[in-house]
């Protein structure tokens, strides 16, 4: 009714491609054929609606994102459907109960938990060994352990070698062959986007990558951060003008070291896509009440992530010294030291990657080339090799983020790491939530484990149709749907894709050998097809039921006997009456 009074329709949707599939669509069901405009929002804060108020796009302009969004909706639920269902009926045809469920982004997460599984259960801790030279002025340097010694990783496993250094280098005199210097500095990390938040708030928090969204979303909607499902780290400059505001409402304006003048390298217009990165707006924490206990945590966050923008670099300078004794042993120390802690007084960053600071020394003076120095002690450093860590909500955001790091293939690890991953921002969580929700994966803590249902999914699929866990060929389709969005490919291209690689992947389910020997079939009395099969109930009572038609029917010495009353529930009271 109110498309027939109006002139114009505004699409509000949130700023991405479901957003703006979601609009669409109904303006589509509809029948609007009239002007549309796009009011395009990053923040709900007066300001920025007041802005976009003003300048709306054209709706048309953003038919190539619509497209994108619909390709995805369209190559999931294909997927989805067809590949569940074959899988499913070829199991049941096998006597394996219930239904199995396949997702595109789904199956290769739950194979990225299963792997790490594997690589734990049969890791092998090994020994291995290090040498410490204690030098005079207490500078303590590490032995650069021969090629001819090392494993392949790196690692010394001859004890006997180690030793026989350490006697060799005790009470010689070493000679500083070389010494630098080098001034550092390290700007604060970049404003967080949904993932980087979920890995922060898992490891400090211990909140789920659910619950962080939850309420990230929660602070979006009373417009104290900006929008939460963005997967871009960089800021409009435009929105620097507001900094000395934003500062005020966070309680800093008097904080030691924050300059709301400073230009930070996140403030970059032209690097912004969809979204920005995400950080609190104008409104203070005083103005909202009701908050839940997450939401604040979360503030809390992004509060010290807005803060730092504005402090200034931490600075340091890198020392380096290669000691070389009389046997031709070579020794190495290395320093960090810190002159200006900059930023870093509000802590380091949880989600920035740190410099492998192995071997650093709390102290190096400094030395000139060719000075002595006594070593006054050399030890054996006995050390074992550690397995890899379950996944956590934050890790296993992190994993589906950089998934280009577990593929192998060099070009396409390298295609990878500039353009996709597994799943996107606003749906990682939600991918975990159905793992767990379809039993395939399950909780300890702050864990998360593949159950043996979610195990035996993954080695069946990888013995028919490998492509469906390998999370290369996933990343991949993200990154066609997001060619579909830019225009660099159309929608038809895309579902011509996925309609080949779906029947492929059907077939292979539906008929694939998955090494389970098939159960025992009788003719049904319903139907008279042959797909009566014999099951057990939960109280662990045998009934036959049919596979074409549903009927249930009584066990009678194996063979199906009476049936149950026929209604459309057949199969819950088949179940029933069996208990």
């Amino acid at each position: 009714e109110l498309l027939n009074t109006a002139d114009e329709v505004v699409n509000a949707g949130d700023a991405d491609r479901e957003g703006q599939l979601l609009v669409d669509e109904v303006l589509l069901f509809l029948n609007w054929k009239g002007k549309t405009s796009r009011l395009w929002l990053s923040s709900l804060d007066d300001e920025s609606v007041r802005r976009a108020l003003v300048s709306p796009k054209n709706n048309d302009a953003l038919r190539p994102l619509y497209e994108s969004a619909l390709a995805r909706q369209r190559a999931d639920w294909l997927m989805g459907m067809n590949a569940s269902i074959a899988l499913s009926r070829n199991l049941q045809a096998c006597g394996v109960q219930g239904a199995w469920s396949v997702g595109r982004v789904q199956t290769p997460t739950l194979a990225l938990l299963v792997d790490r599984q594997r690589d734990i259960q049969n890791f092998k801790p090994r020994d291995h060994y290090q040498v410490q030279a204690t030098l005079d002025g207490d500078i303590r340097a590490l032995w650069q352990i021969p090629e001819d010694l090392q494993t392949d990783d790196g690692l010394l496993l001859d004890k006997s070698a180690a030793e026989t250094c350490a006697q060799a280098v005790q009470g010689q005199r070493a000679i500083v062959s070389t010494f630098t210097r080098k001034a550092g500095e390290r700007q604060a990390p970049m404003p967080y986007v949904l993932s980087t938040l979920q890995k922060t708030a898992s490891s400090r928090l211990g909140l789920s990558a659910k619950d962080t969204l939850a309420a990230a979303q929660e602070l979006y909607e009373a417009k104290l951060a900006t929008y939460p499902r963005s997967d871009c780290p960089w800021l409009p400059v435009e929105m620097h003008a507001a900094a000395a505001q934003i500062i005020r409402a966070l309680g800093a304006a008097e904080m030691a070291g924050i300059d709301p003048e400073r230009r930070h390298p996140a403030w970059n217009t032209a690097k912004v896509e969809a979204h920005h990165g995400i950080i609190p707006t104008r409104r203070g924490l005083a103005e909202v009440s009701g908050l839940s206990e997450n939401a604040k945590k979360i503030y809390g966050l992004l509060r010290e992530s807005y803060l730092r923008l504005f402090m200034s670099p931490e600075t340091f300078e890198t020392r380096e010294a290669l000691f070389t004794f009389p046997g031709a042993e070579r020794f190495k120390a290395s320093a960090r030291i810190v002159q200006e802690p900059g930023w870093t007084q509000l802590g380091q960053a949880d989600n920035s990657a740190e410099d492998d600071e192995t071997g650093q020394v709390a102290r190096l003076p400094i030395l000139t080339e060719g000075q002595q120095l006594a070593c006054e002690s050399a030890q054996v450093l006995a050390k074992r090799t550690s397995p890899p860590k379950p996944y956590t909500d934050g890790t296993l955001i992190a994993a589906m983020t950089g998934v280009h790091k577990l593929v192998t293939d060099p070009k396409l690890k390298a295609r990878l790491k500039e353009t996709s991953g597994l799943g996107t921002e606003a749906t990682r969580a939600s991918m975990i939530e159905v793992l767990i929700a379809r039993e395939y994966a399950e909780r300890k803590k702050k864990e998360i484990h593949p159950t043996d249902r979610g195990v035996q999914l993954i080695d069946m699929l990888r013995k028919v149709a490998p492509d469906l866990a390998d999370p290369g060929t996933t990343a991949l389709q993200e990154d066609a749907l997001a060619a579909v969005a830019s225009g660099r490919t159309t929608f038809d291209t895309f579902m011509s894709a996925q309609l080949d690689a779906v029947r492929e992947s059907t077939k292979k389910l539906l008929y694939g050998q998955f090494g389970i020997t098939p159960a025992n079939f009788y003719v049904c009395q319903a139907c008279g097809g042959s797909g009566c099969a014999q099951r057990t109930s939960k109280a662990g009572t045998a009934y036959h039921r049919c596979l074409d038609c549903g009927a249930a029917f009584a066990d009678d010495a194996g063979k199906p006997g009476k049936r149950f009353e026929d209604k459309p529930q057949d199969v819950r009271a088949a179940a029933k009456a069996a208990a």
